[in-house]
């Protein structure tokens, strides 16, 4: 690297540095594009675990999008074509039936 200014030379050090500790991450979201910190809002798909959902309706009325279906006190299904991975459904769940992965 050359700059003019000293400070220049250190511009990459961020980088170099998140590399050298989280290059496991920076892989996974490239080759596998996943996020293992689960952050990164479009790499997400959310998904409801049907042995743990009572069907009491929370995460289909605070699904922005509609993508939830079900009948009171059954599983519910989420249709990942319609979700925009808002989440809304994961932070409503009582029953930990939301996955994301």
């Amino acid at each position: 690297m050359a700059s003019l200014c000293g400070l220049g030379q250190t511009a990459p050090n961020p980088i170099l540095s998140t590399l050298k500790y989280f290059r496991e991450e920076y892989e996974a979201h490239i080759k596998e594009k996943k996020c293992p910190a689960k952050v990164c809002k479009d790499l997400l798909t959310y998904g409801i675990i049907e042995e743990f959902c009572k069907g009491c309706g929370v995460c289909l009325r605070a699904c922005p999008a509609g993508a939830i279906t079900g009948q009171k006190k059954k599983p519910h299904k989420l249709n990942s074509d319609i979700c925009i991975r808002c989440g809304a459904c994961f932070d409503v769940c009582k029953f930990n039936a939301v996955r994301k992965e």
